[in-house]
């Protein structure tokens, strides 16, 4: 069903977001369709011009072209803002109850890139958040419901948010994994011991504990770059953020995530092989929960981030 009341959004999403009352008439419909479900004039977007995410050395998809900064401010003020706040800098009355937080996007500063730590990301590094959600946190996946022309406004319209992607430009050489091509090395017992002896070389479990399960000697004292403290993952969860797919992780040891105390592995482990090792022996760690875990785990627990 296209059609669809922005007012009743909320209740279709399961109560965990806020449409923004300011942002459409009684009317109005951010998506562009009329009450028969068809498209309507207003379908048909200008494409505003944005500043570049990345140089023109790097080729992007034609399809960048008809975003919308205009159709993604709409679709922004109906679906982000009651979290993300109407200026993109998080502050809204549903954060307080929110954890974790949700992003500022006007620092332009994000975690799941392709891009070398620092960096901004691509704009197709922001795409997958926005179609596929994060899991374990209330970040909805928007391509169950938006097409991916509306993505993509969407993404051109965070973009401007921050000052950060016209002022540090993209090269080809600070783009570290692409996922369209990237070839995962073949899993096997040989590769996840060489991962388990890296993850002690590392020092891995000082954060993330011996048995992978977040609980390490530091796990308690580490902080994110705005001061909240920072969730240490537990691998024995195998739920992930950042995708559910081998290279998703592989990106993560490559990229880091800015913001927080994990680093880069991209120079401290240059062969791409011991970096597949380290993420293999990681998934390695993924432990079942039946019905009799979480039957016994007692009122203490909590999911997905800091599970035992």
């Amino acid at each position: 069903m296209r059609t669809i009341d922005s007012r009743l959004l909320f209740v279709l999403l399961g109560g965990t977001l806020a449409l923004s009352p300011v942002a459409f008439g009684e009317d109005e419909d951010p998506f562009g369709w009329d009450d028969a479900g068809e498209g309507t004039a207003e379908d048909t977007w200008e494409a505003v011009p944005v500043a570049p995410t990345e140089t023109s050395a790097i080729a992007e998809d034609p399809r960048w072209a008809m975003a919308s900064v205009d159709q993604g401010r709409r679709l922004y003020r109906s679906l982000c803002s009651g979290c993300h706040g109407i200026d993109g800098d998080g502050q809204s009355q549903a954060a307080a109850t929110m954890d974790p937080k949700p992003r500022d996007l006007t620092r332009g500063d994000y975690r799941f890139r392709t891009t070398a730590s620092g960096h901004v990301p691509l704009k197709d590094d922001l795409l997958k958040t926005l179609r596929d959600g994060l899991p374990g946190t209330e970040m909805p996946a928007w391509g169950t419901l938006l097409d991916d022309g509306q993505l993509r406004s969407l993404v051109v319209y965070v973009v401007s948010l921050s000052p950060r992607f016209a002022r540090d430009p993209l090269t080809p050489e600070d783009i570290l994994v692409d996922p369209a091509t990237v070839e995962p090395a073949p899993v096997t017992p040989e590769l996840i011991a060489r991962g388990e002896a890296l993850y002690q070389e590392l020092q891995c479990g000082k954060c993330h504990g011996d048995s992978g399960q977040g609980d390490g000697p530091a796990a308690d004292t580490l902080v994110q770059s705005d001061g909240q403290p920072s969730t240490v993952f537990d691998f024995t969860y195998g739920t992930y953020k950042g995708g559910p797919e081998r290279v998703d992780l592989y990106r993560t040891f490559t990229t880091g995530l800015d913001g927080t105390p994990m680093p880069s592995y991209a120079d401290s482990l240059p062969d791409e092989e011991d970096r597949w090792a380290l993420e293999a022996y990681c998934r390695s760690l993924t432990r079942d929960r039946g019905l009799k875990y979480y039957l016994t785990v007692g009122p203490d627990w909590q999911e997905p981030m800091t599970a035992p």
